[in-house]
């Protein structure tokens, strides 16, 4: 594998010990009941490792999204409760990278935002990374704390499993799931995204955009539906 395959391959693993900064752009076109908003979900979801000991290490994920829905001439500006996936992981790592830690979201601003309880929670993952492949997935639960049910719960559970492959000339292709369940509202959604992209170096930083289809397998009345299509732009930080 080249050098810039090699640093594709540690982009499409979030476990990865290396500072990585991906930018997601999603398009959803059909939204809600009537199927009549279209949504741009615009997501920031850095992984940050820092070192404990010789042994340990902790990864952060913090996760910052914003949507702008749009119904005809009406426009919802909606920013997600912030929310932060940890992961206590093994500082060496021979093909698996695995972790487990709390996960945390903080109450959103208004209900517009999304539920303004307090979330809390573990989170963990694991991906199997064989020359040029990354195959695993990562999960976090949240139980919700707190009376304020304006804008939902917080009880929730997100599976994201994902398959990918890096070719020898940093090309890389990749099949994810995002499943989210809302114990509450008793509601499912999994959208299937597949994407593909190139890794190149620019001033000594690796970067890898992909760009590809997503399609919503499973919607409830209030999700997305059908197809939409997907973006990202990932830097990798030098170690």
């Amino acid at each position: 594998m080249s050098e810039e395959a090699k640093a594709g391959q540690k982009m499409q693993n979030p476990l990865y010990p290396q500072i990585q900064l991906p930018l997601t752009y999603n398009y959803n076109p059909k939204l809600g009941a009537n199927n009549g908003s279209q949504q741009t979900e615009i997501g920031f979801n850095p992984i940050i490792p820092i070192d404990i000991n010789s042994d340990v290490q902790l990864i952060l994920n913090p996760m910052l999204t914003y949507n702008h829905n749009a119904n005809n001439q009406q426009v919802t500006n909606q920013n997600q409760p912030i929310q932060l996936a940890t992961f206590f992981a093994p500082t060496y790592a021979n093909n698996w990278y695995y972790g487990i830690g709390p996960f945390i979201q903080a109450p959103a601003s208004n209900a517009n935002n999304g539920s303004r309880q307090t979330g809390l929670g573990v989170s963990a993952g694991a991906f199997f990374t064989p020359d040029n492949w990354v195959i695993g997935g990562a999960m976090f639960n949240s139980w919700g704390i707190g009376n304020n049910l304006s804008g939902g719960t917080a009880n929730i559970l997100n599976v994201q499993p994902t398959i990918s492959y890096t070719r020898d000339d940093a090309w890389t292709y990749s099949l994810s799931s995002q499943i989210m369940y809302n114990y509450d509202a008793k509601a499912a959604t999994n959208q299937l995204t597949l994407s593909g992209g190139k890794t190149f170096k620019v001033i000594g930083y690796h970067i890898q955009w992909q760009v590809g289809p997503t399609y919503m397998v499973t919607s409830n009345p209030s999700s997305s539906k059908g197809a939409g299509a997907y973006a990202g732009l990932t830097v990798l930080l030098p170690k």
